[in-house]
């Protein structure tokens, strides 16, 4: 004999809807080993998410990339505000990002009178980080040191040794002429076979790991971030963030 329970049923959860998508998103669960991509960030889907409600659209949203705000005062762009755009603008199919130097094809912020786009992981990293490997804290700057020589002189990333434009922001340690590219490189990135590998082998368990602790630890960050923005109820700008580990 039945309990005289009845199930809830999916579809009669909330909805709500969003500027980036046609059709309205209902809260997704997020599962352990899901493989899903945010089409805002274009980061692994990670913690609270919000997912379209029509079975055949692919469409999913941090909770974050759903809060990120409308226009922001940004000091990388202190002349202009920027405002949140869902796609590539002027109708291309892809940016990129004046921040890390990257392709992107979903949200950006975006400066239409400068062609300025910077991904919003980007727009929202740490002033301030440390790494395990390297003493001092760095410090985010919004070019190279190089910027400007007449020498022809460029920076060089001291983990992964690739040449950087001056253009892009750069974690730098002024003591020690020590910096690194904002997002690419791992603080135990080592171009190097390890113990039981040999030359030119990749553990792939090792990259896969890497790839969703960087994801979780980036939308964690920048959920901060937004909670510091909505408790001062001001622009990113306008005021400092709190040290933290950002690998």
């Amino acid at each position: 004999m039945g309990s005289g329970k009845t199930r809830a049923n999916p579809n009669n959860r909330p909805t709500v809807r969003h500027p980036s998508h046609d059709h309205p998103l209902r809260i997704f669960k997020f599962q352990e080993g899901d493989e899903i991509i945010c089409s805002g960030c274009e980061l692994e889907l990670i913690g609270q998410a919000y997912k379209c409600t029509k079975s055949e659209c692919n469409y999913f949203l941090h909770k974050s990339c759903f809060d990120l705000p409308g226009k922001t005062l940004h000091k990388s762009h202190p002349n202009h505000p920027l405002t949140l755009v869902h796609s590539p603008p002027y109708g291309k199919s892809t940016f990129t990002c004046h921040a890390c130097g990257e392709h992107g094809s979903g949200f950006t912020y975006h400066c239409s009178m400068c062609q300025y786009n910077v991904h919003v992981g980007c727009a929202f990293v740490s002033e301030i980080v440390e790494r395990e490997d390297h003493e001092h804290p760095l410090t985010l700057l919004y070019n190279t040191p190089c910027k400007g020589r007449e020498d022809g002189v460029t920076f060089i990333c001291d983990v992964c040794e690739e040449d950087m434009h001056e253009n892009l922001w750069v974690y730098y340690c002024k003591e020690c002429d020590y910096g690194t590219h904002v997002h690419s490189c791992s603080a135990n990135e080592y171009n190097g076979p390890r113990k039981g590998e040999e030359e030119g082998e990749t553990s792939s368990a090792a990259l896969e790991m890497k790839s969703v602790m960087d994801a979780k630890m980036e939308m964690a960050m920048m959920q901060a971030q937004l909670d510091a923005i909505d408790a001062a109820g001001s622009y990113v700008g306008s005021w400092e963030p709190r040290r933290r580990y950002y690998w």
